[in-house]
């Protein structure tokens, strides 16, 4: 068994196994040839940090849906670009080499998370301009409420029903979560397809702002 898969995976896929063990009269014995990291046990570091950075993107995203007469379209997209690759690094070195719980190599999992803030960052921006008012609320419903609890961490995408298995790869934090874990775990093999996932929510985000700001100067 793979302990990186998660303790909710490996927990089920072990009874299962010892169960049928039992009922044949064998004796099974597991090995974990993919453990966690010695600081993260439970295997929930990639959660809190996944989460902790789409909060921070949504914050910053929200606080610059009221600097339109202040600031500049250009000069808040280039906030919120500094600010992602900010928050991915800070928390990078946080859970990498201060806290030792995310075994991945430093910057791939640095420009990962700065993904996972740009692109909550302009999710929320994106409703937030679209729809007015009501844009925040759904941007809290699809990142922290639907994001967060379909993104696999705390119960193994394996193990969500259908619907939330798909829905978790298709938003950021559960694009996220699968990057963190497969640059931790497993060498980087499947990071692509979560990496492209978060880079088209930033970069779709923030090309629909722009041309919602341009709609808006021109009337």
């Amino acid at each position: 068994m793979a302990g990186a898969n998660g303790l909710s995976t490996t927990n089920a896929v072990t009874g299962l196994a010892t169960t049928y063990a039992n009922r044949a009269g064998q004796h099974l014995e597991t090995a974990d040839v993919v453990p966690l990291a010695k600081f993260d046990s439970r295997g929930l570091c990639g959660f809190y940090v996944a989460f902790g950075v789409t909060l921070a993107g949504f914050v910053l995203a929200q606080s610059t849906l009221g600097l339109g007469n202040v600031l500049a379209l250009r000069h808040r997209f280039r906030l919120i670009w500094g600010f992602s690759a900010a928050c991915g690094t800070i928390a990078a070195v946080i859970a990498g080499p201060v806290m030792g719980a995310l075994p991945a190599p430093f910057l791939p999992l640095a420009g990962t998370l700065a993904l996972l803030a740009a692109a909550a960052a302009f999710t929320t921006k994106l409703l937030g301009t679209w729809l007015g008012p009501l844009g925040v609320p759904v941007a809290t419903l699809l990142l922290l409420t639907v994001g967060n609890s379909t993104s696999g961490a705390t119960i193994g995408v394996v193990l969500l029903p259908r619907l939330a298995r798909t829905v978790s790869g298709l938003l950021p934090p559960g694009a996220a979560i699968r990057a963190v874990a497969d640059l931790s775990y497993f060498g980087g093999a499947h990071v692509s397809v979560p990496l492209i996932t978060l880079a088209l929510w930033a970069v779709i985000g923030a090309l629909l702002v722009g041309l919602r700001s341009r709609r808006v100067a021109a009337r």
